[in-house]
């Protein structure tokens, strides 16, 4: 599929996306990321905050005029299988991305990529990281599923692959509004290393404790790339993708009703 048409330079940030990404980084404490629901009913404003062990909890906020929550879902469902796709997210920073599992034929979106892990390369600022972004059931974050249409959670863990090591958990909630969504990201950075070998997990949960080590890896300069990157690839992922969803599904429905004909 020639997917030149929505293909653009990457969109420039609203005046309120750019005041955020000069705020300092606020020393406070916050909920792990299974208290999610608690989160997103909170009052905490955008912008980054760092706890006394030094693990990061970042939050931004990407108006998306003409995007329904139910698009992202079919989004998050559709880019994953094709590095030409998920370049289309981030023009400048994203690299590839590849799937070990193909669930296209499976009936719903959230079926399509919840349990997925989706294997990326990426620049966050000026790190060039592969990272594994596993997507996971909103349940082990918190919220109890339920047929309303007017919202979605899009959660997730990422682990560095460079390293093996659990680095983030990750929550995009996203509302439905008048003329759109607005969609409230979320990052647990640092919080809880993990590494999947046992042996090896007893050394990060040691290391990690001190500051000066895990600091060389989860740092303020890594805080402040990833929210300047969540910001830029979602105010983006908004201009294209009411376009793209219209397309796509158009196209898909038109195969559709051509098969049943023949």
């Amino acid at each position: 599929m020639d997917l030149s048409k929505y293909n653009i330079p990457l969109s420039q940030l609203p005046l309120s996306s750019q005041k955020i990404l000069n705020q300092r980084i606020m020393n406070q404490e916050f909920l792990d990321y299974h208290l999610s629901p608690e989160i997103v009913n909170s009052e905490m404003k955008d912008g980054i905050y760092k706890n006394k062990e030094c693990s990061y909890f970042i939050k931004c906020t990407s108006e998306m005029p003409g995007v329904e929550p139910s698009m992202i879902d079919w989004w998050f469902a559709w880019h994953l299988p094709e590095s030409d796709r998920y370049k289309l997210w981030h023009p400048k920073d994203h690299v590839s991305a590849t799937i070990l599992q193909d669930r296209s034929k499976l009936m719903t979106d959230k079926e399509r990529y919840i349990g997925i892990s989706s294997y990326v390369e990426e620049y966050i600022g000026d790190k060039f990281s592969k990272l594994c972004i596993t997507f996971k059931d909103p349940e082990e974050f918190g919220f109890e599923f339920s047929s309303r249409k007017n919202f979605t959670a899009i959660c997730a863990e990422v682990i560095d692959l460079d390293t093996g090591i659990k680095i983030s958990n990750i929550l995009h909630y996203v509302e439905s509004k008048e003329n759109g969504s607005v969609m409230t990201s979320h990052f647990w950075l640092g919080r809880k290393l993990q590494h999947q070998n046992k042996i090896l997990n007893l050394l990060v949960r040691f290391f990690s404790k001190i500051k000066s080590i895990k600091g060389y890896f989860i740092n303020d300069i890594l805080a402040n790339n990833l929210l300047k990157h969540c910001l830029e690839e979602m105010n983006h992922l908004s201009f294209f993708l009411p376009m793209l969803y219209k397309d796509i599904t158009r196209s898909s429905n038109l195969e559709y009703k051509k098969g049943e004909i023949l």
